[in-house]
């Protein structure tokens, strides 16, 4: 894909991203000429912790296939602070993201990059990109169908394994399980030099800002793994578990967990897609005091108090194993009771999106 995209537009740098369909959470992917490294953490907290623009759910509430940076900000990039605070200083310039949907179903996003020096993406260019993302999305629905037999078929730790982390974000200790799961993870031995996977410096990125993060991706074998990272101390020091998982729609285990009824379910799943009131009203024909009336009563039972405090509740506090309905990947997107999730390669590169 990396040599596919630059034939039919020219990009100085592409990433693949698998996403969560339950929540557009990243996953996994490659990465080629991305992010550098020492930006990633910026990024991070911009992507999960800000509003900005072009960002998944907004891609997707938009209806928009594919979107420039240049384009969505009219020419005024600065106003984003992704440009400000990390392609600007990397040397990057434009930015378009592709979403890899079928129907409502998100399956994966692509990331375009070019150089500072470089012209931004045309609008030409992002319809051009926008037309062969059904046939990406198809090619992306095949490996999950090819893939499922590699999953049972694989041999995986028996027991947990656990990263701890300096408060200034130095990996400080790794049990032998956890070295096994980085090699599961990354592909590559996890005493080599290559950084860890990105999913875990998510997690762990998340766990310093927030206290706790939890997300799930795929071993090389396409077994769920769940990656859960704890704030230890008030100084900063993060413990990150990986263990196998069962993935559950997170929605649907917020409902067990806090009695969301099924109607709060179905609007607490909207706002996880970034749809305001007014596109709830549309969606599921109720009127808007409806709407509200349903949302206070979601933020009462989940703890909350707004959209943002929900989605990050959603997003990154509540993909742990323990409460997960046993459920993994299904050819749909979605979760099903009975498919395996198929195999993918997580990043080990130095670089990201």
């Amino acid at each position: 894909m990396s040599d596919i995209i630059p034939a039919a537009v020219r990009a100085d740098g592409v990433c693949g991203l698998t996403l969560d369909p339950a929540t557009l959470l990243h996953t996994g992917g490659f990465h080629h000429r991305g992010v550098p490294h020492a930006h990633l953490p910026r990024l991070l907290e911009i992507e999960y912790g800000e509003e900005d623009v072009n960002q998944f759910p907004g891609l997707v509430k938009s209806g928009r296939i594919a979107a420039g940076l240049w384009q969505a900000t009219r020419q005024r990039p600065h106003t984003s602070s992704r440009y400000r605070d990390v392609y600007r200083p990397a040397g990057m310039g434009d930015e378009m993201r592709v979403l890899l949907r079928s129907g409502r179903t998100v399956w994966g996003a692509l990331v375009l990059h070019r150089g500072g020096d470089r012209a931004p993406f045309s609008d030409g260019e992002i319809a051009t990109v926008s037309t062969l993302a059904p046939s990406i999305t198809e090619a992306l629905r095949g490996a999950y169908l090819r893939h499922d037999a590699a999953a049972a078929d694989s041999e995986l730790p028996a027991a947990p394994g656990l990263l701890t982390f300096h408060p200034g974000g130095e990996l400080d200790r790794v049990t032998p399980a956890g070295h096994a799961w980085l090699e599961q993870l990354a592909g590559a031995p996890a005493e080599s030099a290559a950084p860890l996977p990105q999913p875990v410096l998510h997690a762990h990125s998340m766990a310093r800002t927030t206290g706790d993060a939890s997300l799930r991706m795929r071993s090389r074998s396409g077994r769920w793994l769940s990656v859960t990272a704890v704030r230890m101390d008030a100084d900063g020091g993060v413990a990150v578990m990986i263990q196998p998982s069962s993935p559950g729609h997170i929605v649907g285990i917020m409902m067990d967990v806090y009695g969301l009824t099924l109607r709060e379910r179905q609007i607490a799943q909207l706002v996880t897609y970034g749809m305001s009131d007014t596109d709830i009203t549309k969606r599921l024909g109720i009127s808007p005091h409806t709407v509200r009336d349903h949302l206070k009563k979601v933020f009462d039972k989940t703890g909350t108090n707004s959209r943002g405090r929900l989605l990050q509740l959603l997003y990154f506090n509540h993909y742990q194993p323990d409460i997960e309905t046993g459920r993994t990947m299904g050819t749909h997107g979605w979760f099903a009771a009975t498919d395996r999730a198929p195999a993918q390669r997580s990043p080990g590169a130095t670089d990201g999106c």
